[in-house]
């Protein structure tokens, strides 16, 4: 029977879509158990019943939209338990319930068995037989074998419901995705296909290789223009914020690494212009996908969305001019920013991606355009188009087949996100201070574009943390001392009146430099951050030389060191910053008076760094919390590794304990505090630090409007209320809940869900 169950397995994960995989499973595990019926239901947790997705067995005449609600019948008995139950006679069992039309009572041997993956159960996969007997230990572990492989199949191959004739529910049928940007959309899908993928694309060789090149010329030259052109129209029809996200699709096409990698496939390999796009394309995808940090593996995205714009172009096909519908939900295996950019604003209600993660740039994008949107989906695109959806991206999901009495729940929820939108929105320019007098500074996350946020200028309290890295990733060589100086200008001049605070360095592990490969066992416990410049003074003074040459005239850098975790990596760093503040000083001719040492501060995201505050006190300025990365040290977990993400817990008990010796210790030694990561741009996680006592958010910008309200709207004094209930809780959901039923009571619910 193991070989047999390893087909089965290997057919079902091999199936294009999960309506095909069930049906595969059903009709082999009849065959192999020599069985009269199996079916399979799948769990649908938003409408709280179980599917029959497929039968071979039952009348045929049943429809798939029949399903059971939770705690009813006995497969409905086997999901709440969560156990398998073998029967001879189902219609003894106090539980049984007939599935009408289903001719189920021709059954009366009964095993079932739930299928369970993270802790969740799928669903349930059950074997009937006509003859009344009890199932043989050998079968119950075949289907119990069977239903733990299905689990990982359905958890991890990402196989997709197809819609089809038969596949019409009565009622609406719920399916999960992951919340990329909240809000709630109500309109027909719009299904968009790329013309040209890198998949269909043949490897051939070149005729003329020159030829070749001269025509991969022409198509990148072609490509930014057409690039830039979407990205004024963005800026014109949507939001300033627009406009930057296409600066990474300019690096791309300008990428001398990239670009030459090509030209030497098409030189060397003779491949063809299209082979040769297809070739370092997918090994730069393959690269990016590999990366652990999420928003460095969602750029794989932006460089198929390129490379297939390049395919596009050098078929030298042209746009159909396609009515769109007045309201719409773009849909799309990978909705990219060129699919995104083709859809007028006024258009767009929301966006469903099947691939993709709420890293992407069309996530990031969807949320500074308050445009709701959930990645992830599993769902064929297959007879998609036009049907009515609901999306809701708050809770991740979207709903197919919605009823008029969904539709108007949700109408309702959409006015009152609406209102709630206008209030937010009336609150941008006011200073954040709670309402008994608690002031908080709202600062900024910043990285690539330093001219991004121009739009919002004078709505935040400076730059609380400005990435340097993100321009070392995209060359292909150490940038120089004048090219650095050139783009630390530019965001110190542009924000002169306030603080800048720039992070060194912080490559290794995950974050990898093309011309400078690192290869480790474990890179987060590796080589990186403040251990990597360290051992390149090299490197690190070059780059403190040019920060503080581009902050001579304006005077508002403050530096700040990543990944430390002892107090002697402190010290050597500020004499390296001294040095190269005393060679600046030497080359430019200043005096010392008019040329003061910038602060110099630490990111606290290694756990040991938070037991040597007292330490740093004495060394560092001020300090600022990464609280992505030390929640992840904190309960070693990757939030990235979809088998142990859902233990990323940002409110678990532990976070929140050494969130308050964080700032009880800072406050004891005055030492200034900030926090970086993105629980400060969380509403819960805001409302959390406040009560704590931080007065220093810095956060993305589309999350600042929202942050700043819940700060104005509420006191202080309660969330302190709030914060000893939860510092005596036990898990993170009791946590959670604390704050829910304060935002609630608050008439401020909405902040974290549709509907007041």
């Amino acid at each position: 029977m193991l070989s047999q169950l390893r087909q089965i397995v290997e057919q079902v994960g091999e199936a294009k879509n999960l309506t095909v995989a069930m049906d595969i499973l059903v009709q082999q595990t009849k065959r192999v158990m020599e069985v009269d019926c199996c079916s399979i239901y799948l769990t649908d947790d938003q409408a709280q019943k179980l599917n029959l997705m497929a039968s071979e067995g039952l009348s045929n005449q049943t429809p798939l939209s029949h399903y059971l609600k939770f705690g009813e019948g006995i497969v409905g008995l086997i999901h709440q338990k969560g156990e398998p139950l073998n029967l001879a006679n189902i219609t003894e069992h106090p539980h049984y319930k007939y599935l009408p039309g289903s001719q189920e009572d021709n059954f009366n041997s009964f095993l079932g068995t739930p299928i369970i993956h993270k802790r969740q159960v799928l669903g349930v996969l059950v074997a009937q037989q006509k003859s009344p007997r009890f199932f043989s230990e050998l079968e119950e572990s075949f289907l119990v074998t069977l239903a733990m492989h299905l689990a990982s199949v359905l958890g991890n191959s990402g196989l997709c419901l197809e819609i089809n004739d038969h596949l019409q529910p009565g009622s609406a049928m719920h399916l999960q995705g992951c919340p990329a940007s909240s809000g709630i959309a109500i309109a027909p899908a719009y299904v968009v296909r790329p013309i040209f993928t890198l998949d269909a694309v043949k490897i051939e060789k070149s005729s003329s290789p020159a030829k070749d090149i001269l025509l991969f010329e022409m198509m990148v030259t072609k490509c930014s223009d057409e690039f830039s052109n979407m990205a004024l129209t963005l800026k014109e029809q949507l939001s300033k914020e627009a406009f930057a996200m296409f600066d990474i699709y300019s690096h791309v096409l300008k990428d001398k690494t990239f670009l030459n990698t090509i030209r030497g496939q098409i030189n060397e390999a003779h491949l063809s212009a299209s082979s040769a796009i297809k070739v370092v394309a997918e090994s730069y995808i393959k690269q990016f996908e590999a990366m652990s940090d999420s928003y460095l593996s969602e750029r794989a995205s932006d460089i198929r969305d390129v490379a297939q714009r390049l395919l596009y172009h050098l078929a030298q096909q042209v746009d159909d001019n396609i009515e769109l519908p007045d309201k719409l939900i773009l849909v799309a295996n990978e909705v990219t920013l060129s699919m995104l950019a083709s859809i007028p604003k006024e258009n767009l209600q929301g966006i469903v991606s099947v691939r993709g993660g709420i890293s992407s740039h069309v996530a990031i994008l969807a949320r500074a355009l308050g445009v709701p949107a959930v990645m992830g989906v599993s769902l064929s695109l297959s007879n998609l188009n036009a049907q009515l959806l609901i999306v809701d991206g708050y809770a991740g999901s979207m709903v197919l087949f919605p009823d008029s009495s969904l539709l108007k729940h949700y109408q309702q929820l959409l006015n009152e996100e609406e209102d709630l939108k206008n209030l937010v929105a009336s609150d941008v320019h006011k200073e954040a201070v709670t309402q008994d007098g608690f002031k908080v500074d709202i600062l900024l996350n910043t990285g690539l574009n330093a001219n991004q946020h121009g739009a919002v200028a004078g709505q935040f309290d400076g730059i609380g943390l400005y990435r340097s890295e993100l321009p070392f990733m995209l060359t292909d060589a150490f940038p120089t001392e004048l090219e650095q100086i050139s783009t630390y200008q530019t965001l110190l001049e542009q924000y002169q009146q306030l603080p800048v605070t720039m992070r060194t360095l912080d490559v290794g592990g995950d974050k990898q430099l093309s011309y400078f490969p690192i290869v480790e066992d474990n890179p987060f416990l590796g080589w990186r951050g403040i251990r990597l410049t360290l051992d390149h003074p090299e490197i690190f003074l070059v780059q403190i030389r040019a920060m503080l040459k581009a902050n001579r005239h304006t005077q508002n850098l403050r530096i700040m060191l990543p990944m430390i975790s002892a107090i002697d990596e402190v010290m050597e760093a500020k004499i390296l910053i001294h040095q190269a503040w005393n060679e600046v000083k030497y080359e430019l001719m200043l005096a010392a008076d008019a040329f003061p040492m910038p602060h110099i501060g630490v990111m606290i995201e290694v756990p040991s760094s938070i037991f040597i505050i007292r330490e740093l006190a004495s060394q560092v300025d001020f300090i600022s919390i990464g609280s992505n990365d030390l929640i992840q040290y904190l309960l070693a977990v990757d939030r990235n590794n979809s088998r142990v993400s859902q233990l990323f817990d940002s409110y678990h008990p532990a976070v929140l304990q050494c969130l308050k010796l964080i700032i009880d210790n800072a406050l004891r030694y005055k030492l200034e505090v900030s926090i970086c990561g993105e629980l400060a741009g969380d509403p819960i996680g805001s409302l959390i630090l406040l009560g704590l006592g931080y007065n220093k958010l810095s956060m993305n910008a589309n999350n600042m409007d929202k942050i700043k309200y819940l700060i104005n709207a509420l006191p202080k004094k309660e969330l302190e209320n709030c914060i000893e209930l939860a510092l005596e809780a036990s898990s993170g959901k009791e946590i959670r809940a604390i704050f829910i039923n304060y935002m609630d009571r608050k008439g401020l619910g909405g902040f974290i869900r549709a509907g007041k």
